[in-house]
């Protein structure tokens, strides 16, 4: 073999071991992750990962209710508040989640049957204002967490947000970017925000709190 073909010979299995490396990088072993740094490591991996099938094996392998023939899952999911394992999170078959999903596993989500749930969503399954000393609003609206459910068929957009508690009827249809703070009933298509009026804390409740 002349120098030149040893060379070539060489950085060919420079770069074949350089890419197995980076491989290795891309899809670690969750079980190494998991003893290393736990459900930590495993949520910040998963917040990286590029891959739908990875993302659902993991979620699956540390306690998540994933049916066998679940859609892809993310990738780039980030999950919040999971505690343990993932086995608050349950999804049924042929359900999709997209990209860059946040999912708060406070509380249970259940997502049902034949779901599609855009990317950059939010689904919440808590509320808490912060136990911080002097914020009187945190006694006015206290800290709650609830299931958040979207059942059989029920559509959401991209960029929505799902707020604790709520249930998404069977088959209904949630615009992309909406904020959902309430129940939708089945076959039900939401085009736009729910609007309120604000409502404006009277000044005397906080006078109240500071005098006790």
């Amino acid at each position: 073999m002349t120098d030149r073909r040893l060379r070539g010979a060489l950085h060919g299995a420079i770069d074949y071991v350089r890419t197995r490396l980076w491989l290795q990088t891309q899809w670690p072993n969750p079980e190494i992750l998991f003893r290393r740094g736990g459900m930590l490591e495993l949520a910040a991996y998963l917040q990286q990962c590029w891959s739908p099938t990875v993302t659902k094996d993991i979620l699956s392998r540390f306690g998540a209710d994933i049916h066998p023939d679940t859609w892809p899952i993310g990738p780039n999911i980030t999950l919040h508040e999971y505690g343990e394992d993932f086995s608050h999170l349950h999804v049924g078959a042929f359900s999709h989640i997209g990209r860059e999903v946040f999912l708060d596993l406070t509380d249970e989500i259940i997502i049902e049957d034949s779901v599609s749930l855009g990317m950059r969503s939010m689904v919440l399954t808590h509320l808490n204002l912060g136990e911080y000393p002097n914020k009187p609003t945190a006694q006015l609206i206290p800290k709650k967490h609830k299931p958040t459910i979207l059942r059989r068929g029920c559509s959401v957009g991209a960029g929505c947000t799902i707020l604790c508690g709520v249930e998404i009827g069977e088959h209904s249809v949630i615009n992309a970017g909406v904020v959902i703070d309430r129940d939708v009933p089945p076959r039900t298509i939401v085009k736009s925000n729910h609007v309120e009026d604000d409502y404006e804390i009277p000044a005397r409740f906080f006078r109240t709190l500071r005098r006790a």
